[in-house]
């Protein structure tokens, strides 16, 4: 009988014990304690380290470290969990164990969309689905609560994951069901500080996906200083990366199918879908990432070829 995934509950767990801060670490340290580091920099530029995403064009620029908190941001409906789902699965390729705590969504859907992901196609056998809970287990864990949760029941989520459970990547979707709601601007900055402190001083990496605010139409590209809420909230965090689907190529693919017409040219060689980064504390490259959606198999693809990867392999 195949295993299920782990789920953390407030039912189930008792986490009052890592609700209280721990006991106060030293921070204040001679300067003398980096002088290795410090002589290391000279010697060369430095490797980039941390987990990857799973398109090789994004190696060079994008890595997830522990002590980082990266804010995943974009439209409603426009791919962002199904995106980090898909790279969840590559940090599990890589040993990197991840927690994910989805506030609205029930964890079998959750799993429904990562199978196809994993299966490459929109009908994985039973045996493939027994073969892919095998894989996943001792790499993935769900924190199973929907609806509104508070801050401190975070806290404590976070704590147990990366004392006890020695989780790397910690998914919290989303802001908005941790604070109070969009005008809660000093709820919305403690909370993300809170993460920040936590990812420090357990080195684990905290992915946050938040909304942004709408505009006139979801065409245009939003930035960092779209997010809804506290400005604080992209100052605060180390990477900020939209999401954003090319809507209008969609429009004009399912015209295209109803009338016969052609595509026009420029909408045809364009992405489907465009990853951004507007921040990157720790690395020198700022752009963007074009992607191409395979909707059979619920995975961004790398080029107009739309060949899905093989999520639980080494292909790239």
């Amino acid at each position: 009988m195949h295993n299920v995934i782990p789920l953390l509950t407030p039912n189930d767990f008792d986490f009052r014990q890592f609700m209280t801060e721990a006991e106060p670490q030293a921070k204040v340290v001679p300067a003398e304690a980096w002088r290795e580091q410090l002589i290391e920099t000279t010697r060369g530029a430095a490797p980039v380290t941390g987990a990857l995403l799973p398109w090789s064009k994004t190696h060079d620029h994008l890595r997830f470290r522990g002590g980082e908190v990266t804010l995943w941001q974009g439209i409603n409906g426009h791919g962002k969990s199904q995106l980090l789902g898909q790279a969840s699965l590559g940090f599990g390729a890589q040993g990197e164990r991840a927690c994910i705590a989805s506030f609205e969504m029930k964890p079998i859907s959750t799993l429904k969309r990562m199978l196809r992901q994993a299966a490459m196609n929109d009908r994985p056998s039973e045996q493939f689905a027994g073969r892919f809970m095998d894989w996943i287990r001792g790499k993935f864990w769900i924190y199973d609560q929907l609806g509104q949760v508070k801050p401190e029941m975070i806290y404590a989520v976070i704590r147990y994951c990366a004392d006890r459970l020695k989780i790397k990547h910690i998914i919290v979707d989303s802001l908005m069901k941790c604070v109070r709601g969009e005008d809660d601007y000093n709820g919305q900055k403690d909370f993300v500080d809170m993460l920040t402190s936590l990812a420090r001083d357990h080195s684990v990496h905290i992915h946050l996906v938040h909304h942004v605010r709408k505009k006139d139409n979801e065409d245009s590209v939003p930035g960092k200083f779209d997010a809804k809420g506290s400005g604080a909230i992209s100052d605060q965090v180390d990477q900020v990366l939209t999401v954003w689907r090319n809507k209008k190529k969609e429009r004009a693919r399912e015209q295209s199918a109803r009338t016969g017409a052609m595509m026009p040219a420029d909408l045809a060689d364009a992405p489907d879908a465009m990853l951004i980064c507007d921040k990157n504390r720790h690395g020198e490259w700022e752009g963007s990432v074009a992607l191409w959606y395979h909707p059979q198999s619920m995975q961004y693809t790398g080029d107009s070829r739309c060949i899905p990867l093989d999520m639980m392999g080494d292909r790239r």
